[in-house]
């Protein structure tokens, strides 16, 4: 069933013909609308300063914190994006903070397809989307001790390493796997990551032959198998 307008509504969806009829308004305006109560009018804001040209990355933080609505968060996520320079530093901070849908435990179900799965952490699949550039702050969270954020940048590494490889990340997952060998999610989302790198045969190999965890055996295998895929597709 389709949602009625006055639904999509209620979870911020508007249009671009809507947001057409407000370009005009100050930014004071627009921040303002970013706090209303209203989920459409919050949308709006974030379509609005997704274009903005004064630094607004702290208030689009701030919003996405709280956000509940599905379109609202969206756009909000958008504009963040749009504002990458501004906004890495500040959403690496964030990861494993917002909502609760990040993985806590390693899946019994191999991932069947074969492409490289968006982060389920709002902060990472943003950062993800955000691209190359969010590597040097993604990587610095790997040097620190927080797992849950180390968890998490790990998922958007992977996922921006796969669809655009860059060789000089390879060692530094190689060795947070190895700090953290205790970890068995870290452990599984690093061996998911390293399916972006052709490099990776020799460690995925002998990760299979130490491995304890069925889970991660069967992500060690997707990996070596989407790698294979690449080298004979590619040639590389």
């Amino acid at each position: 069933m389709r949602s009625s307008k006055e639904s999509l509504e209620k979870r911020g969806f508007i249009d671009d013909e809507e947001k057409n009829l407000h370009y005009q308004l100050s930014f004071n305006e627009k921040i303002n609308l970013l706090n209303s109560k209203t989920a459409k009018e919050r949308t709006l804001a974030a379509k609005l300063l997704a274009t903005e040209t004064k630094y607004v990355a702290d208030q689009l933080i701030v919003a996405l914190r709280k956000e509940k609505k599905l379109y609202s968060k969206i756009e909000i996520t958008k504009a963040l994006i749009a504002h990458k320079k501004d906004s890495t530093q500040l959403l690496t901070a964030e990861l494993g903070k917002i909502g609760s849908n990040q993985h806590q435990s390693v899946p019994t179900k191999q991932f069947g397809k074969s492409n490289y799965p968006l982060p389920r952490d709002i902060a990472a699949r943003t950062l993800a989307s955000i691209g190359e550039c969010a590597l040097p702050d993604l990587l610095q969270v790997l040097e620190q001790n927080n797992v849950n954020q180390i968890s998490e940048a790990i998922d958007a590494i992977g996922y921006i390493c796969f669809y655009h490889p860059n060789s000089r990340v390879f060692e530094k997952l190689k060795s947070c796997y190895e700090k953290h060998l205790h970890n068995e999610l870290i452990r599984w989302k690093i061996v998911r990551a390293m399916s972006a790198f052709v490099q990776s045969t020799h460690v995925l190999n002998a990760i299979k032959n130490h491995e304890e965890s069925p889970g991660v055996i069967l992500e060690a295998n997707r990996s070596l198998r989407l790698i294979g895929k690449r080298v004979t597709n590619c040639g590389v």
